[in-house]
């Protein structure tokens, strides 16, 4: 194989032993095929090593044409080494293998030839046939097509590749997975790939014709409650937002027929270039709400700026599993769309392998704060062309130790950013915060705020600490209450390790632990388990409370009840998905006397029944009287606060 196509090959592949020292590709270093023994005798190479380099159209540092040629060529180094050695110069190295050497030594030919053929493995070709491939360790990269070790990246699709017959293989399938070109039908207000024109969010006809009251009685019915400026009128469907046939098409394809109440309001509002707070239930949808309009920005930018290489979007959340979810969905929307690549910037995965992609050039990141700041620091990302942040689950990222690495992070983001912070909970001192780093936002509530879905039935047991264990196998045990697949949630990662393996040996069921102490791969496969079905109990700390779709998920159990009202808030709604019924059992005992007031008062606003040692704990009355004494002198500037909170007749601060 001569040269040109070498280059040519590798032009379409990304090695991954380059994306593990995080190095671009560099062109093979070609060596001499004479040296010099130490007592000036030329030691000659030229056998099958060297025969073998001549077929491929390079030998050493020269190219033979003829074996005269190269004849010549030989005899012109020897003779010049020769006369080197004999007068005793120091003569620079003619490459990396003598480097090592003091200048006046001249290796002999068993060493030569031991780095050759070192050299010889480092440049070792590109493997045609994947039965030529080995098999994976664990933990390292498949092959989407043979499952075997996907040494490369296909660079035209982004997917993992083991050999030159399987990239064939996957790019005749997208081939043929291509849809046939159809005429536009006048909504393509987006740009082709050499087009022109830019989107621009206009109000469908449908939806001006409707009047205000009938707007009103619309976020009325769908529980959606507004604060700011000239806000932008809610859709009814997604093809009230006229986008590109792509978008439409990606949409439908991933199961998104009909927008949900917070898509409905949030989604124009967005389009419209304005700063916002979500506040609405798990599971109705707010990653979609802020993804789409996002891309939509992107798609804007790369329109006249097609060669930008540095990320338009940004888009933060506390843990990695709630990233790759929330990239899983950002490429499911993206696919088939031209210049639009995503980078996941995690903790856990190998760091060289994410410099080594915003080299490449991305368009949209999803990070946690901790590794974005590391990279940061690295200088391997600029944030200067950034157009959109998004702060997903905020009231944990200003809670829970992230304040300082998000603040640190905005320092780096252009002044002039469309910034959206959401969360399913978001307290009022959390949203005075974070309010003063938006500009003319707009506040958008779904539902009651920072309340438990309304869709999920929620059962509050009271259970003394020695006798949780065998109130949960009972529940398993028994058909009424067992509906895999099935959530548990614990306080510690021990407890969680111990949990999950007294039910497998008391209740034969297969369950599995997932909490921040196990790797990164372990966690990934063990969630992939429980998404696929193999695994019909998952017990879990906090860690995928937030945030995580889990489809299939009808009942979550609270084995130690949540610290906060807020993270309890979370975890029922892991057993609602965009509305549907489930279930969510909790156990509670006086080691939660802290919660006791909080907790009863979001219970008796949704009319949940209440154990008898909970509603008439004398922990509770105590902390009642306590804080009624303490709200008293507090009591106009409490009522004023919550009269003021995501309502239009607001006048507070």
């Amino acid at each position: 194989m001569h040269e040109p196509c070498k280059k040519n090959i590798r032009e379409m592949f990304v090695p991954r032993s380059l994306l593990r020292s995080g190095k671009p590709p560099q062109a093979k270093k070609t060596k001499p095929v004479n040296v010099v023994r130490k007592d000036g005798r030329a030691a000659d190479l030229i056998g099958d090593k060297r025969t073998d380099e001549v077929k491929d159209g390079q030998c050493g540092s020269e190219s033979f044409m003829s074996s005269s040629q190269g004849q010549s060529s030989k005899d012109a180094i020897v003779e010049e080494k020769v006369k080197a050695a004999s007068e005793h110069k120091e003569t620079p190295p003619e490459d990396n293998d003598t480097a090592d050497f003091p200048p006046s030594y001249v290796p002999t030919l068993e060493e030569r030839k031991a780095n050759s053929d070192a050299s010889d493995d480092e440049a070792e070709a590109i493997i045609s046939y994947s039965k030529d491939q080995r098999w994976p360790e664990p933990g390292e990269p498949v092959c989407i097509m043979c499952g075997r070790y996907a040494e490369y990246i296909c660079e035209q699709t982004d997917v993992d590749i083991c050999s030159l017959e399987c990239k064939a293989k996957h790019l005749a399938e997208m081939e043929d997975e291509r849809p046939p070109t159809e005429p536009s039908d006048g909504n393509d207000t987006l740009t082709d790939v050499d087009g022109t024109d830019i989107y621009k969010y206009e109000e469908h006809e449908e939806i001006k014709q409707l009047r205000d009251d009938q707007i009103e009685e619309l976020r009325s019915q769908l529980g959606i409650r507004i604060k700011g400026n000239s806000v932008p009128r809610p859709v009814l469907e997604f093809r009230h937002l006229q986008l590109t046939d792509k978008l439409k098409e990606n949409l439908e394809k991933g199961g998104y027929e009909l927008p949900t109440a917070v898509q409905m309001q949030v989604i124009p509002a967005f389009l419209c270039h304005r700063d916002m707070m979500v506040c609405a239930h798990t599971s109705t949808g707010k990653t979609v709400s802020f993804l789409l309009p996002t891309i939509v920005h992107i798609l804007n930018h790369m329109t006249y700026n097609p060669g930008t290489h540095d990320p338009l979007g940004l888009v933060l959340s506390p843990t990695r599993e709630l990233c790759m979810q929330i990239e899983d969905q950002a490429k499911e929307l993206m696919k088939g769309l031209p210049r639009m690549k995503t980078a996941l910037l995690v903790g856990g995965l190998p760091l060289p392998q994410q410099l080594y992609r915003l080299k490449k050039g991305v368009q949209l990141v999803v990070a946690t704060p901790g590794r974005l700041r590391d990279i940061l620091a690295k200088e391997g990302i600029s944030l200067s062309l950034l157009k959109v942040v998004i702060i997903d689950e905020v009231d944990t990222m200003f809670h829970m130790g992230f304040q300082e690495q998000v603040t640190d992070i905005l320092k780096d983001v252009p002044d002039n950013v469309q910034t959206m912070l959401c969360s399913a909970t978001i307290p009022a001192a959390i949203e005075k915060m974070a309010s003063v780093s938006l500009a003319n936002p707009i506040y958008v509530s779904v539902g009651e705020p920072s309340m438990p879905n309304e869709a999920v039935k929620q059962i509050i047991i009271w259970v003394e600490e020695p006798s949780k264990k065998k109130k949960l196998y009972s529940i398993l045990q028994d058909p009424k209450y067992f509906k895999p697949p099935l959530v548990v949630f614990v306080e510690s990662r021990v407890g969680a390790d111990m949990l999950a393996a007294a039910v497998y040996k008391v209740c034969g069921i297969h369950c599995l632990a997932l909490h921040g102490d196990k790797q990164q791969i372990d966690r990934t496969a063990i969630l992939q388990k429980f998404l696929d079905g193999d695994i019909p109990v998952l017990v879990c700390t906090g860690l995928v409370g937030r945030g995580i779709d889990f489809p299939k998920v009808k009942m979550v159990v609270n084995f130690d009840m949540p610290t906060t009202t807020e993270q309890y808030v979370h975890q029922v709604g892991r057993a609602g998905r965009l509305g549907e019924r489930g279930t969510c059992i909790t156990f509670i005992n006086n080691g939660s006397k802290y919660l006791f007031v909080d907790f009863t008062a979001m219970l008796h606003t949704q009319n949940v029944p209440m154990p008898p040692e909970l509603a008439n704990s004398p922990h509770l009355h105590h902390q009642k009287e306590k804080r009624k004494i303490h709200h008293q002198h507090r009591k106009h500037w409490t009522g004023k606060r919550k009269k003021g909170r995501w309502g239009d007749d607001s006048d507070s601060d």
